[in-house]
């Protein structure tokens, strides 16, 4: 019974090596191909609100147009647009923009 104990242990052995060394490879690779990530500058604090509380209070229009855009699917992309400062100021002030 000696010899097939010791075989086992052996076999568990060269498996458990073999696993650790899949291991650390696979977490060389995992840390030499990774990457920082990167991100955009971020935008104005509270832009989208003070933009909107002064469109609101320009008139009447502002109602308009968000009718018409939730007519159209909704504001998502105009939003993220706009948080992203890509509407120009001489479209509709924008303070989001830099």
């Amino acid at each position: 019974m000696d010899g097939i104990a010791e075989e086992v242990d052996s076999r568990i052995r060269r498996v458990l090596a073999r696993s650790i060394a899949v291991g650390f490879g696979a977490a060389a690779i995992a840390v030499t191909l990774g990457a920082p990530a990167t991100a955009a500058q971020p935008n104005h604090q509270a832009c989208l609100g003070h933009d909107f509380r002064a469109y609101a209070e320009a008139g009447p229009g502002f109602g308009a147009f968000t009718s018409g855009l939730a007519a159209d699917g909704g504001v998502g992309e105009e939003v993220q647009a706009h948080l992203a400062g890509a509407i120009p100021d001489a479209v509709i002030p924008n303070s989001c923009n830099d």
